[in-house]
């Protein structure tokens, strides 16, 4: 199934964009009882069109009235080719002009002009409204786009009109189903007998029955149960479809407008975004960085400031680097476009292009974070790939590399292969790291245990969780194992009982670890079965206790020494000679009590019980009440 096109509709209130999709499609696509008695159109509206060619076109109506612009966008978000509708008796109007700049943010790269009421104005007035319209379209992302006259009231143009859109529609290029699936939800709401729906235009990848789904930026996730698209029921929806989805394991109250259902794991939620910021050429003011703006991305709009990088203002029609703070958490894509609109009064002042997802918090850029952004607005997947390293600073797997970015796995990976980079073995998986980074981490790893024993002079070493959280807690667990590893091969740490420690410190430590191994031996052997607690072992050898767990630690993994209940600790000879005494009674006398062992060991029940309970578990007797007898391991 190949992908489907969206067309969308743009222009002023009361230009006729409803009219017409009605005689074009015959469906009205004002659906809501208020649009009916007022002849607005309030929310999207949607249809299915029919081109002379057999192709089917997705409609969505969007409304033209300023108070309504938040659904325009949240509309033109998704949308291949534009319908830009102009009466001809009104001519250009404010929200033309508004709608086409947001046509021209978001990159809609086809679109045809209609003409509408042409029934209403002479041919001649017609030609002047053609050429305002040719020029205000000229420099946007439609400049070029064919002009037709129509009238829905009369039928005039409506073949004209329908055969442009075919020529458009075959040279607009669908949305990719190579990217993991993504519906930004425009409408949710619940059927009775079949539970959670969400309608919206599938931005990318493919959906279809019992795929699992997550719920951005909630991370809550569910399983799709049913799909239509235009109200059909289909196997599978495709890239540019327009959506309805019945979730299971989502209820309606957990969904809002402006959420994104998306295959699992596939998406970053994020509180920031760099971009590429233009700033309209309509605007009278400079910009200033840190201003407080409405952000439309996808169905949803949110506050947020705009940080310029290195710059304080930009010029109207300018262009440049910025991050994006952001008040509620997006889940953006690399190429994503969004809308910005003034705070108070509202109007669309700029837009731009996302470009990182998880940027670091900064305005003033490095060389290779500098770098990484060009890349990224050049959509070079080399250089943005290893900018990428170079800006995170961290072994990454080209999976991670390529969600960072926001395109599909194969197409980072060949580039990372062919880059001259470090690569480190993490389990199955390979993470790529920079010459740079990787020498920069083994140095802080060296740099942070010195530091470390420095101020711990009594320590032996410290836990490699521990390290970790001082070196870069961005680094996952098993990552940060592969670099102690390869730091360990170089030399540069020791890995020595679950502990990390330099090899030219600890030195004093050590001795103190190997005089407690040495004497906490004998000591527990002659203590028998009366062994002293985990304190007044440390005390009676003359060591601290941390020093002590160290050494019996040791002693156990030796088996010299056998823990039971906590902190006790045995001998392994006393106990050995425990459990034969044990043993050879029940042999003897086919069962025992508590008190009988106490006798016989001639220890207290201090220590006997635990004793006891250590055979119960090793199955060498067997408890039943008070009573005990032989088990099948004696």
């Amino acid at each position: 199934m190949s992908s489907s096109l969206v067309l969308g509709t743009a222009g002023h209130i009361d230009h006729g964009k409803s009219s017409l999709i009605k005689a074009l499609t015959g469906t009205d696509p004002d659906r809501l009882p208020e649009e009916k008695s007022r002849g607005v159109t309030i929310e999207l509206g949607f249809a299915q069109l029919e081109l002379p060619s057999g192709r089917t076109m997705g409609v969505v109506d969007v409304p033209g009235h300023e108070r309504f612009v938040r659904q325009m966008v949240a509309g033109a978000t998704g949308i291949d080719v534009v319908l830009l509708v102009v009466a001809a008796d009104d001519g250009i109007m404010p929200q033309t002009r508004e709608h086409l700049a947001i046509i021209d943010l978001l990159g809609i790269p086809k679109g045809v002009v209609a003409i509408t009421k042409s029934d209403l104005v002479d041919d001649e007035w017609i030609e002047l409204v053609r050429d305002e319209v040719t020029a205000l379209t000229r420099g946007t992302s439609i400049e070029g786009a064919p002009v037709v006259p129509v009238s829905a009231r009369t039928g005039a143009g409506l073949d004209d009109l329908l055969t442009a859109l075919d020529e458009m529609a075959t040279e607009a290029v669908s949305r990719q189903a190579t990217l993991p699936m993504r519906l930004p939800v425009d409408r949710v709401f619940t059927i009775a007998g079949a539970g959670t729906v969400v309608t919206g235009t599938l931005w990318s990848g493919t959906v279809k029955r019992d795929d699992a789904v997550e719920l951005y930026p909630s991370g809550r996730e569910g399983r799709v149960r049913s799909v239509q698209v235009h109200s059909r029921p289909v196997d599978k929806a495709v890239a540019g479809s327009r959506v309805a989805l019945n979730l299971a394991g989502l209820e309606t109250q957990e969904i809002a407008r402006g959420d994104i259902v998306a295959a699992p794991g596939t998406l970053s939620v994020t509180d920031r975004f760099d971009a590429r910021f233009t700033y309209l050429p309509g605007n009278e003011e400079p910009f200033a960085t840190g201003t407080r703006v409405h952000i439309h991305h996808g169905t949803r709009e949110v506050l947020g400031r705009v940080l310029l990088m290195g710059a304080e203002e930009l010029a109207p029609g300018e262009s440049a680097l910025a991050q994006v703070r952001l008040e509620e958490p997006l889940a953006p894509r690399y190429e994503d476009r969004f809308i910005a609109r003034s705070y108070s009064p509202m109007f669309t002042i700029g837009g731009g292009t996302v470009l990182d997802v998880l940027p670091p918090r900064r305005t003033t850029l490095k060389p290779h974070e500098r770098s990484l952004l060009e890349a990224l607005v050049a959509h070079d997947l080399s250089a943005a790939s290893t900018g990428l390293l170079a800006a995170r600073a961290v072994p990454m797997t080209s999976a991670e590399v390529a969600a960072a970015i926001g395109v599909p796995r194969a197409q980072v990976a060949d580039e990372l292969n062919r880059a001259s980079l470090e690569r480190l073995k993490v389990g199955p998986d390979t993470c790529f790291v920079t010459p740079e980074a990787q020498a920069g981490l083994l140095a802080t790893i060296e740099r942070e245990l010195r530091a470390y024993h420095d101020t711990n002079p009594t320590a032996t070493g410290i836990a490699a969780l521990a390290l970790r959280d001082r070196v870069d807690r961005r680094l996952g667990p098993k990552v940060f194992d592969a670099l102690l590893a390869l730091s360990a091969e170089r030399g540069d740490i020791v890995l020595a009982g679950g502990e990390v420690r330099h090899p030219q410190a600890a030195s004093t430590a050590l001795a103190a670890e190997e005089q407690a191994v040495a004497a906490l031996g004998p000591l527990l052997e002659r203590q028998g079965l009366a062994p002293s607690s985990l304190a007044e072992l440390a005390a009676e050898v003359g060591v601290e206790v941390g020093v002590a767990r160290k050494a019996l630690n040791r002693l156990v993994s030796e088996g010299a020494v056998v823990r039971i209940a906590g902190d006790l600790h045995f001998s392994a000879g006393a106990l050995d000679a425990a459990r034969e005494t044990i043993v050879g009674y029940l042999r003897e006398h086919g069962e025992m009590l508590a008190k009988d062992a106490r006798d016989l060991l001639g220890s207290s029940r201090k220590y006997v019980v635990p004793i006891l309970e250590h055979f119960d578990a090793q199955g060498i007797t067997r408890r039943d009440g008070d009573v005990r007898t032989l088990g099948k391991r004696a």
